[in-house]
């Protein structure tokens, strides 16, 4: 079967691939700072981190927090004032007795898919609620680089060094988050990534999980 279906707009794609890169760069130059300074007992392989050395590392993260949280706010903005956004990406309550049918299917405990839509509820479930830890990663960022200009928001974390900590949790959910993205494109087939490049996809693929 050829027909395609439309699935993915140009500004949904371009904010996609962008926060690709913000992320790559902000994770790997994150983990040359972390090195020069271990919160733990431990350091990263220096081959998994990005920006030669600490001042080159915080340029590149700082650079990439600007380009994360802009293009975190158009993608945010869109899908809530689009009906494209509200319909197909955002949680809702219609979408409460989808997720544990979804969770059971992924669990192979059910062997049958629960009917679908562009974004099963789990998955609007995860873009819902991924924000939250982009702007916890953005606020513990903010105070790892201002601690005293923006003191209030320190105190929100207890102090700088606990605030390193929660940075270090929210980056970490984040980069679960992209892998497991992953495995659910290669688990719904090569026209779903395909649409994230071109925006359109198989009707028949469409159907998969």
């Amino acid at each position: 079967m050829n027909e395609k279906t439309y699935q993915h707009p140009f500004i949904i794609r371009l904010t996609h691939w962008l926060n690709v890169i913000a992320l790559g760069i902000m994770v790997t130059s994150g983990l040359r700072i972390y090195n020069a300074s271990p919160i733990w007992s431990f350091k990263i392989p220096v081959v998994l981190t990005f920006g030669g050395w600490l001042a080159g590392a915080r340029q590149w993260h700082f650079f990439a927090m600007w380009l994360f949280v802009f293009n975190g706010v158009v993608w945010l903005l869109y899908n809530i004032f689009t009906r494209h956004g509200r319909r197909t990406t955002l949680f809702s309550p219609h979408d409460v007795d989808g997720v544990l049918p979804m969770i059971r299917y992924y669990l192979r405990i059910e062997k049958r898919s629960p009917a679908l839509t562009k974004y099963n509820a789990l998955q609007k479930l995860a873009y819902t609620t991924i924000p939250l830890a982009a702007i916890g990663a953005v606020l513990s960022g903010i105070v790892l680089y201002w601690p005293v200009q923006f003191g209030f928001i320190t105190k929100l974390f207890g102090n700088y060094d606990i605030a390193r900590v929660w940075h270090f949790i929210f980056m970490s959910v984040l980069v679960i988050f992209f892998f497991g993205h992953i495995v659910m494109v290669i688990a719904a087939g090569w026209s779903n990534f395909l649409s994230m490049i071109t925006g359109w996809k198989k009707i028949a693929e469409n159907r998969r999980p």
